[in-house]
């Protein structure tokens, strides 16, 4: 009985002496995010120790995508500046910084021509005067699904699938499309 109660006190002075650690914490500032249904599509450093964050954000009652938050922090996590990009009937692939300059990559089909296409839309971050420019299209059906994020696992049984590779340092990316139709099976890097 005697080392009973002696296991039992060892036991539990471990979490007698762990109610009296010092924990401190502090509650930061409190902001009111007008913006609450978003994601965050996109991160990067600015060079100076801050960041800028792209955040995708929706609206409505049946949640559509209306555009596209864009803020600047310094290395504090003060924000600098922010801008309101609206855009829609475009799908969001990527975004990255270089050379001060913000670039946002968009995929969409074109019905009209028939043709998927891959667009920049480039500016800096002063005055956010974005520039579009149409960096590659294909002519191919409408494909359900066509652009693959899960860049190992696309699914190459539809007619046409393609994604967008970085590499590490984000100096280059590339673009990849897979073409199937019968016995026709076609792989291309763009």
């Amino acid at each position: 009985m005697k080392y009973l109660l002696l296991y039992l006190f060892l036991l539990m002075s471990p979490c007698l002496v762990a109610q009296n650690m010092p924990v401190t914490y502090a509650f930061g500032e409190k902001y009111n995010d007008r913006y609450r249904y978003s994601n965050l599509v996109t991160l990067d450093h600015d060079g100076d120790g801050g960041y800028v964050l792209v955040r995708a954000y929706y609206q409505g009652l049946i949640l559509k995508p209306k555009g596209y938050l864009i803020e600047h922090y310094n290395k504090d996590l003060q924000l600098v500046s922010e801008f309101n990009y609206k855009l829609k009937g475009m799908q969001f692939v990527d975004g990255y910084l270089k050379n001060g300059q913000l670039h946002l990559i968009f995929f969409n089909y074109d019905f009209d021509r028939g043709t998927y296409e891959y667009w920049a839309h480039k500016s800096n971050l002063i005055n956010f005067d974005f520039k579009k420019q149409r960096l590659l299209e294909f002519k191919t059906p409408v494909v359900e699904g066509a652009f693959g994020k899960n860049y190992f696992n696309r699914d190459f049984k539809k007619g046409f699938s393609t994604t967008l590779l970085f590499n590490r340092e984000k100096t280059g990316f590339i673009i990849s499309t897979h073409h199937k139709k019968g016995m026709d099976n076609k792989h291309s890097i763009h």
